[in-house]
């Protein structure tokens, strides 16, 4: 998984062990890349600053170039390769269009937009292996040495 790269809700990526075919067998995401909601990535090499749309399944050792696009609910089958600087779609992918030089520069500005979202997210989050529960308890059995010291007077 490349730096700036974001994953959004209940997309998977899975690798194989091995594979059969001699396809690669491992799951690679460059960086700057946007992998849509609901996207599942099978053994797949994903190129820097590519945008999956929400929907897309890759399938055993199909590669996207980098700066591609994949349009919602494309199916990449096994082995399938698109080209970078590209603009693919449908069930299976075929090529529809090269992108624009205007679309091109726009996609590092949505990597970017969805790593400051994710970053405002973790701020209000607590952070992992934080010892906050202890405190909580803390002040829990406090209360209730005071509650019990209370009832007795």
């Amino acid at each position: 998984m490349g730096a700036g790269s974001t994953v959004l809700d209940r997309a998977v990526l899975h690798a194989a062990r091995s594979s059969p075919t001699g396809l690669p067998a491992s799951t690679v995401v460059g960086k700057g890349v946007t992998v849509g909601e609901r996207c599942l990535l099978r053994s797949a090499t994903v190129g820097d600053g590519s945008v999956l749309g929400d929907g897309c399944i890759l399938m055993e050792g199909s590669v996207v170039g980098p700066a591609a696009v994949l349009a919602p609910g494309t199916v990449l089958p096994p082995g399938r390769a698109v080209p970078g600087g590209e603009l693919w779609a449908g069930v299976p992918a075929s090529h529809v269009r090269p992108l624009t030089p205007d679309e091109k520069a726009a996609l590092p500005a949505l990597a970017a937009g969805y790593a400051r979202l994710a970053a405002g997210a973790a701020a209000e989050e607590l952070p992992m292996g934080g010892f906050q529960y202890v405190d909580a308890e803390r002040v829990r059995a406090l209360l209730a040495e005071a509650a019990a010291k209370a009832a007795r007077k």
